[in-house]
Formats: C-alpha cells, structure tokens, sequence
C-alpha cells in the first residue's frame, strides 16, 4: 500500500481519513502487520481499486478466490455461506486452507462460477 499512498501525494492520516479506518490500521497494513477484518479489506480495496499484494493472496487456489471475492464484496462468512448454502465455520476452515469435502468444493465453485458469469 506504501507505493500507491506516495503516488498519490498524501500522508497516512489522509488515507485513513479516505478509507474510513484508523491512521495505525493504515501504518500497519503497510508494515504487513495488522489482521484485518473484512471490512477494513473491503474499504482498502474501494481505495485502492484492487487488493494489495501485501496480503498475499494466491488467486490462483480455490481457497484465494473465494478470500478475494470476500474483500471484493465486503462479505463476511456469515453473509457469503447464506449464498453458498454452507455453514460460516466450513467456509472460515476452507478459505484457512483445511481439506474440505468434495461437497463443500463443489458448492464453492458452483457460486464463483455463477458470480463470474453475472460479472460479464
């Protein structure tokens, strides 16, 4: 977040003051220290218009796919199982990356497909 905050000339106080959040969350999330909730992720990517690779999300797992549509939207795992049709605490292990049933991956790829399509 360091290089998009110097591009655009203003001070940590002022990007806090953008997004929503605490100046020390903005300090923190520079530093890659801070564990953010999804609604502070959710305000750095309105801000940012994309999700820091500071988080490192591997976008190219199941699991990765399903945390950034989570920042993307804003959802919490209560908001996003509800449209999954699974429980919140088998979507939190998923997206930790504890093996799921081929149950649970089907449903979760089910939905991102059908969020892709909506998308075009």
């Amino acid at each position: 977040m360091r290089k998009e905050r110097m591009d655009r000339n203003l001070s940590q106080h002022a990007v806090a003051e953008l997004m929503g959040v605490n100046k020390n969350f903005v300090h923190e999330m520079e530093l890659g220290k801070h564990s953010n909730t999804i609604y502070a992720l959710h305000n750095v990517y309105d801000f940012l218009g994309y999700i820091p690779t500071t988080l490192n999300i591997d976008a190219t797992t199941l699991s990765g796919k399903l945390f950034a549509h989570r920042i993307v939207y804003g959802l919490t795992y209560t908001k996003l199982a509800h449209k999954v049709g699974l429980d919140k605490s088998t979507l939190a292990r998923f997206e930790r990356g504890q093996v799921a049933k081929e149950e649970t991956i089907e449903k979760i790829e089910q939905y991102l497909k059908k969020i892709d399509n909506e998308e075009l």
